[in-house]
């Protein structure tokens, strides 16, 4: 009896390490896990928000800061959430986090030192931040549509 039970024991173990060790995921499948699991709402908030330092553009100095501190608090959470699982991608994604970062810092100091050359410039490199996020995006769709 004891023998019956220890290979019982035994067959359960193996079956599990075997059953968790055939569960790794496609990369695809990956890529769907990270858009669906907040991905899709990362990339919502960074497009939102550079958009919107976008538009503030021109625009009185003073409206500058708070909406390039809107777009440094979605970056943070976008590096939270991570990378997405996308080879295609992520080269693109990391351009345009640093982009938002960088901008978004140096626009945010511009606006409150009354510095609109330096806020300016922030915003444009914001505005190159927007094409690589676009690029990012267009290569995390088309390798979902590929799944």
């Amino acid at each position: 009896m004891r023998s019956r039970v220890r290979l019982l024991t035994a067959v359960t173990a193996v079956t599990a390490v075997v059953l968790l060790a055939g569960c790794s995921s496609s990369p695809a499948e990956e890529l769907e896990d990270w858009w669906s699991s907040g991905g899709d709402d990362r990339v919502k908030g960074l497009s939102d928000t550079s958009g919107r330092v976008n538009e503030v553009y021109g625009r009185p100095l003073d409206t500058y800061g708070p909406a390039c501190q809107d777009l440094l608090t979605e970056v943070a959470k976008a590096k939270k959430f991570g990378t997405p699982p996308s080879e295609n991608a992520q080269g693109f994604w990391k351009e345009a986090l640093t982009a938002f970062e960088h901008g978004g810092g140096e626009c945010v100091a511009g606006a409150g030192q009354n510095d609109q050359p330096r806020a300016g410039e922030g915003i444009r490199e914001v505005q190159k931040g927007l094409s690589r996020l676009a690029a990012a995006v267009s290569m995390i769709r088309s390798d979902l549509k590929a799944k």
